[in-house]
């Protein structure tokens, strides 16, 4: 049963199913001998069809992050520091060899033509074209920030950055001015907030303190509200809805209808696992290593 964060929603979608098969790969897996059948929760609040898994994508690098793009695309951070983008296949298109900046903990492809890479040891963020080509720098100390822990792609190519000196979430271009800019987040929350992740989608600002949960602003950077499911260091926002990992459980919550509701799979996602559900693929990522399976 799905649990309610507020009561005035109803219990929504269905758990994802398995059925047996043979993995071809030979590399070990938490999927052990099953095979994929995935009801769209994912992408529908009503009835949903049924999608067989039909292939896998075995990565062949040591991978620390990954995420995608609303193309297909694939994008890797090497254990080495290097990122490469695959094609929808699984096939390597470009690679971008970073020696110079230290250890990156985001890769954002909210626009799959500016790639935001942050390197939070030196407040840099790089943006490179669809290529992998370094188009652009960002030093957030020489642009006047101070200890920012959150950034993010806007879907107008401008930058999402949390300045927790000011507690004010804010948007700005390439010379830092700013564009955009919210309330002191201070008062309208209690608290001071130290937040790791930041997204936008469709119109909606998406910002994450551990400690506090998951807090919604506008396209204005206006705060809307704040969802109590706290530890989120990372998650996904479809259709409405939020998905995510925490203690080897997947989890969805609905956005409109406020219920929280975990996924049913055949085994347990590491403490270290990193799950992703995008264009027709189901990702999962443990132990560096990365798959794919197309639904």
């Amino acid at each position: 049963m799905g649990r309610y964060l507020e009561n005035n929603g109803l219990p929504f979608g269905r758990p994802i199913y398995w059925a047996d098969h043979e993995l071809r790969t030979g590399q070990p897996n938490k999927l052990g001998g099953h095979k994929l059948l995935l009801f769209f929760l994912l992408f529908s609040f009503g009835k949903m069809p049924v999608a067989h898994a039909q292939s896998e994508l075995v990565f062949p690098e040591k991978i620390k992050n990954f995420t995608t793009d609303n193309l297909g695309n694939i994008y890797a951070l090497t254990v080495d520091n290097q990122v490469v983008k695959y094609t929808p296949d699984g096939l390597e298109q470009f690679r971008y060899p970073n020696r110079t900046l230290g250890e990156a903990s985001l890769l954002d492809a909210t626009n799959p033509f500016r790639l935001l890479l942050f390197f939070p040891q030196h407040q840099t963020v790089l943006i490179l074209d669809r290529t992998l080509t370094d188009s652009g720098l960002l030093n957030l100390y020489r642009l006047g920030f101070q200890g920012v822990g959150a950034v993010g792609m806007a879907s107008d190519g401008l930058l999402w950055v949390y300045d927790e000196t000011s507690f004010l979430l804010k948007k700005i271009a390439a010379d830092g001015t700013v564009m955009v800019s919210s309330s002191d987040l201070s008062l309208a929350t209690g608290q001071p907030l130290h937040p790791v992740f930041l997204m936008e989608r469709e119109q909606t600002v998406f910002l994450s303190d551990p400690s506090v949960g998951v807090l919604m602003f506008d396209a204005f950077g206006q705060y809307r509200k704040t969802i109590p499911i706290t530890g989120l260091t990372e998650f996904q926002v479809m259709d409405d809805q939020l998905i995510y990992e925490q203690d080897g459980q997947l989890w969805s919550f609905h956005l409109s209808a406020l219920i929280e509701r975990p996924f049913s799979l055949p085994f347990d996602l590491g403490q270290t696992s990193k799950v992703q559900v995008a264009n027709g693929m189901f990702y999962v990522l443990e132990d560096g290593n990365l798959i794919g399976y197309r639904i």
